[in-house]
This record gives C-alpha cells, sequence and structure tokens, in this order.
C-alpha cells in the first residue's frame, strides 16, 4: 500500500473532523451506555426501568431519598403509554429515552460548536447541522407517536430518516469521512431487532451496506478504488457480524416471550378451570347436604309419627273432657291441656322445620354441649327404641361452625351407629378441649368397621348396606364439611369394641377466610 495513503486518509479525516463531532460521539456513548443498561430479556427485568438505577436498588438518604420520587414518577409516566402489544410495551419507555437523548444532544452539541469553540465554521457544518437538527426533529415526532400509542409507526418513521441521513452523509463526506462516526450506526440496528424484528433489522443492515456502497464510491475518485474497498469490507464484515448477532438474540428474546405468553395462557385457562371446579364442587357438596337433609327428615318423620299421634291422642281426649266437663273450672283445665299438647306439638314440628332449612353457610361460635342437647331429641328419634343414646359434652366448649350443618354431621353418625346396632346398644357423644380447638367422640357399641373398607369409608358412594339402605354419601359429606370448616373426620382405630368417630374442631384456626383459587392452586 502507498505510504502516502495513511497520510492522505488521515488528512483527509481532518477535512471533515470538527469539535461538533466529538460532541456527537459523547451523544453515542451516552446513548449506548443507555441501551446496555436496558435488560431486555424478557421476565428478568423491569421492563422501562430508568439508566442508572439498579434492579432492587432503594436510596437511603440524602439527595437519593429527594431524587426517588420525581424518578418514580417519570419512570411510571414512561410506561404509562396506550401501546397493546407485550413487546412494544417493554421497549417503549427505553426508546423513549433514546429519543430524548437524540432530542436534546445533537442541538446542545452544536450550540456547544458554535459559542465555546473558536473555530471558523467549515465548508459542509452547516449542511451537517441542518441535517442534525433535521433528525431531532424527527425523533420529537417519534417521540410525541410514542405517547398517542403509535409505536411501530414511530419507529419505522425513524429507522426511515435515519436511513436516509446516513447514505445522504456517506455521499457527501465519503466512507472515509464518516469512520469516526461509524459506531453510531449500531444503535438503529439495535432499535429495529429489539422493537420490530428481523424483517426492519436486515432492511436496516442493507441501508447501512448502501451507504458503505455509497461512501466507497465516494472515496475512490480521490484515493483510488483499491484503497478504499478493503476498508468497506472490512465494516460491511464486521456490521454483518453485529447484525447475526443482534437477529439471533431479538429471535432468542422473541421467541422466550412467545413461551411466557403461552404459559400465561395456559395458566389463566388452567386458574379458569380450577375455579370452575371449585364452584361446581361447593355445588355439589351443597346439593349432597340438601339430600342428606331429605333422607334424614324422611327418617326422622318415622319416629315423630309416634310422638304427633301421643299428642293427637292427648287433644282428642281432652276435647272430651271438655264436652263433658261439669263446669268452667274443669273446662277450662281441658283446655289448657289441649293447648299444652298443641305447644308441644309446635315445637317438634319447629325443630323439624329448622332442620331441613336451606340456605346460605352461616358458620358461628357456639357452644358445643348446648347445641347438642337442643338436637338430641331428633337424634333419639332417629334411632331404634332399642337404642340408648348418651351424651357427655362438658359446657362451654366452643366450636366454630354452621350449627345447622353440624346437626346434619351428627344426624348421620347416629344413623350410622344405630344401622351398625340391628340388635340395640348405646351411641355415645363426649367431647373435650384438646390445645386450641375442641375434639368430639361418637362411639357405639356395635360389630365395628372390617380392617380392609376402613380406608374407603369416606369414598363417596362406597356403602356395606343393601341395595336401597343407603347412598354411601354420608361419611364423604361430613369429611366434607369439616374440611370447609378448618376441622378433620377419622375414625378411631384403638376402640375395641364397636367403632368411633373422633371430630376435631378448631376454634381460631377455622375463622380465617377460606383460601383463594390462586392459594388452592
Amino acid at each position: 500500500m502507498d505510504p502516502r495513503w495513511g497520510q492522505r486518509r488521515r488528512d483527509h479525516g481532518a477535512e471533515r473532523y470538527s469539535p461538533a463531532d466529538e460532541n456527537s460521539r459523547q451523544a453515542v456513548k451516552l446513548t449506548s451506555a443507555a441501551l446496555a443498561r436496558s435488560d431486555v430479556r424478557a421476565g428478568e427485568v423491569d421492563a422501562g426501568g430508568l439508566p442508572g438505577m439498579a434492579r432492587g436498588s432503594r436510596p437511603h438518604d440524602g439527595i437519593f431519598c429527594m431524587l426517588n420520587k420525581p424518578v418514580a414518577s417519570m419512570r411510571d409516566w414512561l410506561r404509562s403509554v396506550p401501546v397493546s402489544d407485550p413487546v412494544d410495551r417493554r421497549n417503549a419507555p427505553m426508546f423513549q429515552i433514546v429519543l430524548l437523548l437524540f432530542v436534546t444532544l445533537p442541538p446542545m452539541a452544536w450550540l456547544y460548536r458554535g459559542i465555546a469553540v473558536p473555530v471558523p465554521w467549515r465548508e459542509g457544518e452547516l449542511a451537517s447541522l441542518g441535517l442534525s437538527l433535521l433528525f431531532s426533529a424527527v425523533c420529537l415526532l417519534s417521540f410525541w407517536l410514542i405517547r398517542t400509542g403509535r409505536f411501530r409507526w414511530a419507529t419505522y418513521q425513524l429507522l426511515a430518516v435515519f436511513a436516509i441521513s446516513v447514505c445522504a452523509s456517506y455521499a457527501a463526506s465519503g466512507f472515509t469521512g464518516q469512520r469516526f462516526e461509524q459506531p453510531i450506526l449500531a444503535v438503529p440496528l439495535a432499535i429495529a431487532a429489539l422493537a420490530l424484528g428481523r424483517a426492519a433489522l436486515w432492511s436496516m443492515f442493507l441501508s447501512i451496506m448502501l451507504a458503505f456502497v455509497i461512501g466507497v464510491r465516494a472515496d475512490a475518485r480521490s484515493f483510488g478504488i483499491a484503497d478504499t474497498v478493503g476498508d468497506g469490507v472490512i465494516s460491511a464484515v464486521i456490521f454483518l457480524l453485529l447484525a447475526i448477532v443482534m437477529d439471533r438474540t431479538s429471535a432468542a428474546l422473541r421467541q422466550s416471550l412467545r413461551e411466557s405468553q403461552r404459559y400465561s395462557e395456559q395458566m389463566r385457562l388452567a386458574h379458569d378451570s380450577l375455579q370452575h371446579q371449585i364452584e361446581e364442587r361447593h355445588r355439589v357438596e351443597d346439593h349432597l347436604v340438601n339430600t342428606k337433609k331429605v333422607k334424614a327428615v324422611a327418617r326422622l318423620a318415622l319416629g315423630l309419627n309416634h310422638d304427633f299421634n301421643h299428642l293427637l291422642s292427648l287433644v282428642s281426649g281432652y276435647a272430651r273432657q271438655a264436652r263433658k266437663a261439669p263446669d268452667a273450672q274443669a273446662r277450662e283445665a281441658a283446655l289448657d291441656g289441649i293447648d299444652a299438647a298443641a305447644r308441644r306439638a309446635q315445637a317438634v314440628s319447629q325443630k323439624l322445620l329448622n332442620f331441613t332449612r336451606q340456605g346460605d353457610e352461616r358458620p358461628q361460635l357456639m357452644d358445643l354441649a348446648k347445641l347438642v342437647d337442643n338436637v338430641l331429641p331428633l337424634l333419639k328419634q332417629a334411632a331404634k327404641p332399642s337404642v340408648k343414646l348418651v351424651s357427655d359434652i362438658p359446657a362451654g366448649l366452643q366450636v366454630w361452625f354452621d350449627p345447622h350443618q353440624l346437626e346434619l354431621i351428627l344426624l348421620n353418625m347416629v344413623t350410622n351407629a344405630d344401622d351398625a346396632m340391628a340388635q340395640g346398644g348405646t351411641i355415645q357423644i363426649s367431647a373435650a378441649p384438646m390445645g386450641d380447638g375442641v375434639r368430639l367422640r361418637c362411639a357405639d357399641t356395635g360389630g365395628g368397621i372390617p380392617m380392609d373398607i376402613r380406608e374407603k369409608i369416606f369414598e363417596p358412594f362406597f356403602t356395606t348396606k343393601p341395595e336401597g339402605g343407603g347412598t354411601g354419601l354420608g361419611l364423604a359429606m361430613a369429611k366434607g364439611l369439616m374440611e370447609r370448616h378448618a376441622g378433620r373426620i377419622w375414625l378411631d382405630d384403638s376402640t375395641e369394641v364397636g367403632s368411633a368417630f373422633l371430630l376435631e374442631f378448631s376454634s381460631e384456626a377455622a375463622r380465617l377466610p377460606s383460601p383463594t383459587v390462586e392459594e388452592q392452586a
């Protein structure tokens, strides 16, 4: 190579260099630093974070505390753009920062050139000034477009103006004259790759190659084609490698984001499905409770039939006495007897109506002994005359439960025990405090539950009763209701005679709110 080439090339570059170019390079460094700080990996960084703000950093005192609020407000403002595409919305904050740098730094650099640099304006500098200010104006327009939600329009417009200005600069200054400005060409490549995708990236790469060809042809007229083409080819290969890296990185990031969105959609569908299943389960449980109530009422009606017949006989007897009463006092006594019998019948009927009440679940803190005492007459009606029902529950044991659902559980336990004692026996209901809760025990003196089926007794529709004798839903219903009230029920394996079930109530934990769908998931 001609040794004079290096001197001519240095002289050629010096003819086209000015202090404003140094300021432009400083602007490029600031822009590159801002881009370097932006982490565009999907799902890793708070999208749109401001440069200079480390993730998780919290200013503690001094000036950082004073700047924390305005910086947070600026970050939120940059993020609040009406852009629907998730990729564009992720890139919009940092792209706005880059545009603001291009809007402010070039005019400031040229202002410094005009005021603070005591060097006459050279030929071509005014043209460069006009192009620079035009580019800043386009950046300002692009910034406005992003703020109004037209992110793609802003990006395409900026890249188009950038491509045209690069080709014009290389045509005017040649390839060598733009050698110091080549690093800035990485900025539009990065914007095209991250904001628009592969097609925009390679289109921008081709426009840069076109600018290189224009610049090389311009320099060839002055320095010879052989010397100029070598530098052009080297720069083209460098930018080709840079474009390939950006292409692969952009494709990987977008693929990762698509997978993340697909996973999010799957999670949303799973959430909706789980929500539907939970609602369906509650609906089935409520239906099961009502079904068991109907069955229990039918069984209670058989026992209450004798009581009502007895009360009706009393009413009939007192009525006959009233007709035959010799005086008003005897007649009044007979009417009082009729009234007492009617009140007893009304009380029995009211208990039956209360038991069959259908409504929303209303758990409350209540005294367990009082509830069992109130429901004990109904429990005795559900058992055979040969079965003795004993209650041994101390007063003051507080449990958090829906009273009507607990009555249904107790009735189901008593009827199961009664069915297990065909020849009669004893059913004992007892309770004792245990830790923060209460443990209730319902034991019978029947034949017990065989070992090989003990693990199945809480399964829905499992029953050992003959066809038509049971549905196999009673214990499953009881288990579901206990779990809904943060309690549990299990079979006492230590019982030697008959069988016994243990019900554990948690007076404090049961009062916690029901778990949400996300917590159950």
